[in-house]
């Protein structure tokens, strides 16, 4: 059974904690010009994925990244430039070498591992479906027989819906490839699609925006197949050293609860 947007936050609580239970063109935001002998990092985020990355009214970057990655640097006693890009081009820079961290929401895969450095987890991921207050609970190979589903493109919730439509062609006319995370709530809003599908920490931001109102889950957090997992910060290979400083910082601001603090400026749940 989905949540709809609006709830007292006594009762936002326990219900987000049963839903997690055992689950373009980079821009630069701030120039920091790092100290004489002071370290320097390049960190890209994803451009516009609420409430991880997005942009203020002046254009620069914010969000649970930006803020984490700003502790991290700080741990590190490092400074740090912050960009932002799209998920895929954040891999390929990554990987190439033109930055040195990518907080991307990026899950780790076999065909990932042959291009970059992984950390320790820092997040948990799941996928969800949305859809108008009062509809049906589906699964997902349900949902697709008989609803439009928005999913934007190239992601691994895309990636699911036409593997399943590759069962009837006649559903890929279910699948309604979108742009953005905007979009995704658009296409619903417009009657463009019936449903979306996006990731977990993304549908519940939207569920408590004003944007959200009228819209709640469709049945619980998937994370099979693919739809979710553990989340990692990613580094290019051969920088083992640097990835080995991030994981004892990370564990560090764990443990002394700057995480936890961070956490609870986006999220009403713990999302480690």
């Amino acid at each position: 059974m989905g949540f709809p947007m609006r709830f007292p936050t006594a009762q936002v609580l326990p219900i987000i904690a049963v839903l997690f239970a055992g689950l373009a063109l980079a821009q630069t935001a701030r120039a920091d010009a790092p100290p004489a002998g002071k370290p320097f990092l390049r960190i890209v985020v994803i451009d516009h994925s609420p409430p991880f990355s997005d942009r203020d009214a002046d254009g620069l970057l914010v969000g649970f990244n930006i803020d984490f990655g700003r502790e991290l640097c700080r741990s590190l006693d490092m400074v740090c430039s912050f960009d932002a890009a799209p998920f895929k081009q954040i891999i390929d820079d990554v990987a190439a070498g033109r930055y040195d961290i990518g907080f991307g929401n990026v899950l780790r895969t076999p065909d990932r591992e042959q291009r970059l450095l992984f950390s320790i987890p820092y997040w948990r991921s799941s996928t969800s479906l949305v859809g108008r207050r009062g509809m049906p609970e589906l699964g997902l190979e349900d949902a697709v027989r008989s609803r439009r589903i928005a999913a934007i493109r190239g992601s691994r919730q895309h990636a699911a819906l036409l593997r399943l439509a590759d069962a009837d062609p006649a559903l890929h006319a279910n699948v309604i490839p979108v742009s953005t995370l905007d979009d995704l709530w658009e296409a619903m809003r417009s009657g463009q699609s019936d449903m979306a599908i996006g990731p977990t920490l993304n549908v519940v931001h939207f569920l408590l925006s004003d944007s959200g109102d009228g819209f709640e889950t469709i049945g619980t957090p998937m994370s099979e197949n693919g739809l979710g997992g553990s989340v990692h910060i990613i580094f290019p290979p051969g920088r083992h050293a640097l990835k080995e400083s991030v994981d004892r910082a990370l564990t560090a601001l764990r443990n002394d609860g700057t995480y936890q603090r961070i956490n609870r400026n986006y999220f009403p749940f713990d999302i480690y």
